[in-house]
């Protein structure tokens, strides 16, 4: 195989993870939307800065933090991000009424703006009372040197900081949960790397195939009519529109990749009358008739699958785009810009 025909053929598979990883990453989405798994790590993160619970329920269910719930506060449902302006603002007042309760007053009683000083007073109270959230915002308090908005600024980077590590968690179990979809729909669909990379070295007409396909991805960010969503973070396809790039994953079986896409190529009525059950149950019946040969090596192919496509989507765009570039000899230069002479 010579060097054009194996650029090829990365380019085509490269073609085949990269759809495989949208499908993929969109059930993910789907099923952490319903599951509200974003929510729950948002949680995680906040019981991890405010370790008493006194403080911690009171936070949640503050009109600041309260009214960004979809259910009630505290339910199955909460919010996938809480602003930093809100996180502060709800903390501020919860430290200031647990402060006033343990000097036995009414917090009714404060009608005047806060101060500094007075937020300063509250939380020298509390840490001295064994909050635990005090001892961590007392040296932002003292480093704002007397400006209660910059007091203000240092805990919104200090919980902003918080969120970054809940976004590194989030990260870590999208990526594990990504491997169980893609080694499922590399079952279902048959999707084994070994069996598509001896297709894709034998047949020069598929090779090409797939690598112009691949190309008019990269160069329109559309696959199947339906407009990809490229960003740094993520590549997508909006959720009404998921059914309709599943459907057209069947033509890279029409092009001849042995793999099984045809259980999901239906119109969005047929769509809509079937049962995942029976859509899970009709891709498997296409699996065991597509699967043949040596065992051991269909599991190994399709492991291979599902580790690319944990790298996720974005992964796979980068590399597809550049690997495009290379079959074209390089990036298309760009137009000279105007010059008033």
């Amino acid at each position: 195989m010579g060097l054009t025909a194996f650029l090829e053929a990365a380019i085509g598979l490269g073609l085949v993870y990269l759809l495989t990883s949208i499908l993929c990453s969109g059930i993910n989405e789907a099923f952490a939307q319903e599951l509200g798994q974003r929510g729950h790590f948002l949680r995680e993160g906040m019981r991890n800065l405010i370790p008493d619970r006194w403080l911690y329920l009171r936070v949640i269910n503050h009109p600041m933090v309260a009214s960004l719930y979809r259910d009630l506060p505290g339910k199955p449902r909460p919010p996938s991000y809480i602003p930093a302006g809100n996180f502060v603002g709800a903390v501020i007042d919860t430290i200031r009424l647990k402060a006033a309760q343990l000097d036995g007053k009414n917090p009714n009683d404060y009608t005047t703006a806060l101060t500094y000083n007075e937020v300063r007073t509250a939380v020298i109270k509390c840490r001295n009372a064994g909050v635990s959230i005090a001892d961590g915002l007392l040296p932002l308090i003292d480093s704002a040197e007397g400006s209660f908005e910059k007091a203000q600024k240092n805990i919104e980077a200090w919980y902003e900081s918080g969120m970054d590590r809940v976004s590194g968690w989030y990260k870590r179990h999208s990526r594990r949960t990504l491997f169980l979809i893609g080694l499922i729909v590399a079952i279902l669909c048959n999707l084994d790397t070994i069996q598509i990379t001896t297709s894709l070295a034998k047949s020069s007409a598929l090779r090409k195939s797939l690598a112009d396909m691949a190309t008019e991805v990269a160069e329109t960010k559309r696959f199947a009519n339906v407009q990809l969503d490229v960003n740094n973070q993520q590549v997508k396809v909006a959720e009404e529109k998921l059914s309709q790039f599943a459907q057209g994953l069947s033509t890279l079986e029409t092009e001849g990749l042995p793999v099984g896409f045809s259980c999901l190529s239906m119109d969005a009525s047929q769509l809509s009358q079937r049962r995942l059950s029976d859509i899970m149950k009709g891709c498997w019946h296409n699996a065991l008739n597509n699967a043949s040969g040596n065992w051991l090596l269909k599991i190994v192919g399709w492991l291979i699958t599902a580790l690319a496509v944990s790298l996720g989507a974005p992964f796979w765009f980068d590399l597809l785009n550049r690997l495009v570039d290379l079959r074209g000899a390089g990036p298309k230069p760009q137009p000279p810009a105007n010059r008033n002479s």
